[in-house]
């Protein structure tokens, strides 16, 4: 062959090898967290190296609100996130398309646990004891979501449940352990610290496990970066594995990272992590339904609309 067919035939090869890898970015993930209990198994797989082997690099980005994170998130600053069923439908809705890639907590009702508690000195014990009683929660949020369902579910009517708006955790949890509110609604570890102290547990979603904890990212990652997204849930996998294994070896991490206060830690421990999965079609339905009727979205948004099914880890 001559030296210019073998040229042409070189170049032709570099161009191709090229275009294959464009189909990836090179570049790293960026991720946006709430210091919470959920986001423990995102540092182990940092810390223990479990990203590394998959080759891709990973930033975590600690954000104090949820406003704070999918600001992030529709702005481009972050490429996925951990968080709810509602903000994934609630981005979608404001022209911020991201998509469900796993379940982080809820794969059974006592992952992420949600519950409504009254003050020590309120002597409520019973739901029906909350009709036209204010129970503290943040508004528009799974706190609420939660706390309708619950109240519902154990007989109220929709004009005997009662709210009043308290959005940080840490306030509303000292308001009711001072006796300054008679009921709130909070999510582990604070709900459990603060039945340690007193307060009276009224309701939990422990049996009709409503709340789901997911990874999210945005569509247009997801486009150029699904494998580099499958390589993530593989290290994820692992690190919620060694987490469910022995928890007690992660428990400097959960408070260094997660930022878990050490009195919480001390009376609980969450001592298993599902491994990647997807939220069950019902649980994605009934959260959309609800915040269709609260007027919280202008799209009926189908499980397809906020669910990719085809990322999840193959080994």
């Amino acid at each position: 062959m001559p030296i210019k067919k073998y040229l042409c035939l070189a170049a032709v090869l570099i161009l191709l090898a090229v275009s294959g890898c464009a189909g990836e970015k090179s570049s790293g993930m960026k991720i946006g967290l709430l210091p919470n209990v959920e986001s423990l198994p995102f540092y182990a797989a940092l810390e223990k190296g479990y990203l590394n082997d998959e080759g891709i690099n990973v930033e975590l980005v600690v954000f104090e609100s949820a406003v704070e994170r999918d600001s992030a998130i529709q702005a481009g600053e972050v490429d996925g996130a951990l968080g709810d069923i509602l903000a994934v439908a609630a981005l979608n809705n404001s022209g911020a398309p991201v998509k469900i890639v796993s379940l982080a907590l809820g794969e059974t009702g006592r992952e992420g646990r949600f519950a409504v508690l009254s003050s020590p000195e309120s002597g409520i014990t019973r739901p029906d004891q909350l009709i036209n009683i204010p129970v503290s929660i943040s508004t528009n949020s799974i706190i609420e979501y939660v706390t309708d369902n619950l109240l519902k579910d154990a007989g109220l009517k929709p004009d005997e449940i009662k709210k009043e708006a308290i959005p940080k955790i840490p306030v509303r949890y000292n308001l009711l352990m001072e006796n300054k509110i008679k009921a709130a609604c909070l999510p582990d570890p604070q709900a459990a610290l603060a039945e340690s102290k007193g307060a009276r547990l009224v309701l939990d979603d422990t049996s009709s496990n409503l709340s789901q904890t997911v990874i999210y990212f945005s569509d247009k990652y997801l486009d150029k970066n699904s494998k580099s997204v499958q390589k993530f849930l593989n290290a994820y996998a692992r690190a919620a594995k060694d987490i469910n294994d022995n928890p007690a070896a992660f428990k400097d991490l959960l408070i260094e990272k997660a930022r878990v206060p050490k009195e919480a830690v001390e009376v609980f421990t969450m001592d298993h992590y599902p491994a990647p999965r997807l939220p069950e079609k019902e649980q994605v339905d009934r959260v959309v339904s609800w915040m269709s009727s609260k007027g919280l979205i202008k799209t009926h948004f189908t499980y397809e609309d906020l669910a990719r099914t085809d990322l999840l880890p193959t080994r």
